[in-house]
């Protein structure tokens, strides 16, 4: 599928799970900026919309309520991402509305979240950076790298996330069952078929494998998406 049916049914999803305050900023607040930015930047870069929340409802060590243009929720830190038009951000902002911004950035900073900015007038203008500051995150917040694994099957790169999170550690058969949600048999063959193709390799012997590691290859200078 495309952007716009992708964008359609994502958006409307998230609509369909929103009530009051919530499900209001979502239809009022999401506008032209967030969606160029999905179109222009997120979709040629990550190429779907898993883990990312638009108009997120964020709430302070205070009780006090923000939104946030798109939250990108993964381990091992979610990252808050705003799209800023000159009017609003600048020259139309009253000073209490310029302290409420320094505040809100703040409080985002200190519940230990990431946080990016992106002008309109770059994602009309200089789209190049915005790309380039989308696959930067990937590799240097999630250990990502989207040239590598964009044209994997989803369940395969799910399993590669599986192998970034444990790190040095190794994983099971069982862990990939649980992380796709499928049964031994088919976890068993993904398995086979990335040590076949150079992603994973062998923790546990050779006959038959019970555990998997990123392969060696992989770890020093490449990411995962």
């Amino acid at each position: 599928m495309g952007f716009e049916e992708q964008y359609s049914k994502w958006l409307e999803s998230h609509m369909s799970r929103r009530t009051g305050e919530s499900r209001r900023r979502l239809k009022e607040g999401h506008g032209y900026g967030e969606k160029l930015f999905l179109e222009q930047v997120w979709w040629p870069v990550v190429g779907n919309f898993d883990d990312l929340h638009p108009e997120y409802e964020f709430v302070d060590k205070d009780g006090s309520y923000y939104y946030l243009d798109f939250a990108y929720l993964r381990i091992p830190q979610p990252t808050a991402i705003e799209v800023d038009g000159f009017a609003t951000h600048a020259r139309d902002m009253d000073r209490w509305e310029f302290r409420k911004d320094r505040r809100r950035q703040n409080a985002i900073v200190l519940r230990n979240w990431n946080i990016l900015r992106f002008s309109t007038d770059d994602l009309k203008d200089d789209l190049t950076y915005c790309r380039k500051t989308i696959a930067e995150m990937l590799g240097a917040w999630y250990g990502e790298n989207a040239e590598d694994t964009s044209k994997l099957p989803l369940r395969k790169r799910e399993i590669l996330r599986l192998a970034v999170r444990v790190g040095n550690n190794d994983f099971g058969i069982a862990d990939a069952c649980a992380c796709l949600g499928v049964g031994d048999r088919s976890a068993r063959q993904l398995l086979h078929e990335m040590v076949d193709e150079g992603y994973l390799e062998s923790a546990s012997g050779t006959a038959r494998i019970h555990r998997y590691r990123l392969a060696g290859n992989k770890t020093s200078g490449t990411q995962f998406r």
